[in-house]
């Protein structure tokens, strides 16, 4: 998806693909004097909620009135999203009130993109490889940091950890390691072990270390506890003091869709984040930033945190919701969800759009569609988002339909997925699909659901959104 705000320089480069290693980046950074070397950065690996995680730390850091640089990937709707300043808390207020505040300017941008693009011309002369898109957006994150002088840097890393371009951070503040899952199994392993050895790459010698317990529903308790000592042995390694934080480690007091509160060491929050995976999510932010920020701070920020397309609420009034559920653990995330929230199980039959990957595990994700939803079914519409490893339409719906004969639900007459093959319909053009979606929903009275990639999220959010304002006199 190229964003035409965008230097094309920095999106061309995805014709180099993904290749992991740290040569090329650190001989970048080498030609633009090191400026990673001047972040004190806080620097977060693993497979899921790395995106919430980050935004949680720097909204924590930034309402203890720090400069605060967020960086992370992939962006949703704009290219600028990437690179974020959040200047206390003023700035994290003005994030949440409008979404494109503390972005990388348009000027800035095209400035650094230059600075990077001319040093990339000096190490080609010199027999060096092209770096990659992720490499040069990393380099212009860095140069952007520096020049305004950020105290603190949180960094999301783009694949894996180990090789991954972010890595040259040499002495972070800490590292924070997010839930482990099987994804992109192609490059960073068969096995969670392996996995776990990829992302444990970002440790760092004695610097502290902070991850989510590897137990969870996704994986046996033998994949969990390998893990967990392969994570453990590296911390060792490098003697970095290791802080494994307990799914379990809040409490849940309530939730609907306005947000969820809880408690942690006896201390109560409020998050508008949706999910009990938030909260896991918040626990092990707090508890990485408990020694840098103070309790009102991390009150605030936990508070004021939003991260758009992951089960983002964009309506409560009529439950429309997005969610950037990607992978069979997100897809288990969100059926957890519609599970525990008992208002959703007592609306009107639902509007779904889907659409994913064709690299991720479809097969996995739909079946646990199928089994799990609780909630009941008006449409399901299969569409292609814009992105070349998009899974087409109707190839989508025809998968479904072998999940549905082949599985439990075709078989329960209790099942929400009962029938489901009536309901099924497929549409390469995702926004159309979704501009039609929204439309049903209104008029039925239906909550609307838009799963799968968040390539899909960040291709519709707009058509969404302002569908839903254009509309809402008619509810």
């Amino acid at each position: 998806m190229i964003d035409s705000s965008a230097p094309l320089f920095l999106q061309s480069a995805n014709r180099f693909g993904i290749k992991l290693g740290l040569s090329r980046m650190q001989a970048l950074l080498a030609k633009l004097g090191d400026p990673q070397k001047d972040l004190h950065a806080v620097h977060i690996a693993g497979t899921n909620g790395k995106g919430s995680v980050s935004a949680f730390c720097a909204a924590m850091l930034a309402c203890d009135g720090h400069k605060v640089g967020l960086y992370t990937s992939p962006y949703l709707e704009r290219f600028s999203e990437r690179i974020r300043i959040l200047d206390g808390k003023e700035g994290l207020l003005a994030w949440e009130k409008d979404d494109k505040s503390g972005e990388i300017g348009p000027d800035d941008l095209w400035r650094l993109s230059e600075v990077v693009e001319n040093k990339v011309r000096e190490l080609l002369a010199e027999g060096e490889e092209h770096p990659t898109e992720f490499e040069l957006v990393t380099a212009v994150a860095f140069l952007y940091f520096c020049e305004k002088n950020c105290e603190y840097v949180v960094l999301e890393t783009g694949l894996g950890g180990r090789l991954d371009s972010t890595n040259v951070i040499e002495n972070p503040v800490c590292s924070i390691i997010t839930a482990l899952g099987y994804d992109h199994m192609d490059r960073l392993g068969n096995t969670l072990s392996e996995i776990a050895s990829e992302k444990g790459g970002i440790i760092k010698k004695g610097c502290p270390v902070f991850a989510m317990e590897t137990e969870q529903a996704a994986v046996t308790p033998e994949e969990a506890a390998s893990a967990k000592e392969t994570l453990r042995r590296i911390a060792e390694e490098k003697h970095a003091p290791m802080l494994f934080v307990k799914n379990n480690a809040a409490r849940r007091i309530s939730s609907d869709l306005s947000g969820q509160k809880f408690v942690l060491d006896g201390v109560e929050y409020f998050t508008r984040m949706q999910g009990a995976y938030q909260i896991i999510n918040a626990s092990l932010a707090i508890t990485a930033m408990q020694d840098l920020v103070s309790e009102e701070a991390r009150k605030e920020g936990i508070l004021h945190t939003r991260w758009k397309g992951r089960l983002e609420v964009v309506s409560d009034k009529l439950p429309i919701i997005l969610d950037g559920a990607h992978n069979p653990q997100g897809i288990t995330a969100f059926c957890d969800f519609l599970e525990d929230t008992k208002r959703l199980r007592n609306c009107a039959p639902c509007e779904i759009v889907m659409g994913v990957m064709a690299d991720k595990d479809v097969s996995k994700m739909l079946s646990i569609l199928a089994e799990r939803w609780c909630v009941p079914l008006g449409r399901i519409t299969f569409v292609r988002p814009e992105q070349k490893r998009a899974m087409d339409a109707v190839s989508l719906k025809r998968a479904f339909e072998e999940v549905l004969v082949n599985g439990k639900a075709f078989y329960n007459s209790q099942s929400c997925m009962y029938n489901a093959k009536e309901k099924l319909a497929s549409c390469d053009d995702a926004t159309d699909a979704c501009a039609n979606a929204i439309a049903r929903a209104v008029r039925n009275r239906s909550p609307l659901y838009v799963i799968g990639s968040l390539y899909l999220l960040g291709q519709v959010r707009e058509t969404i959104v302002s569908g839903w304002e254009k509309r809402q006199g008619k509810t």
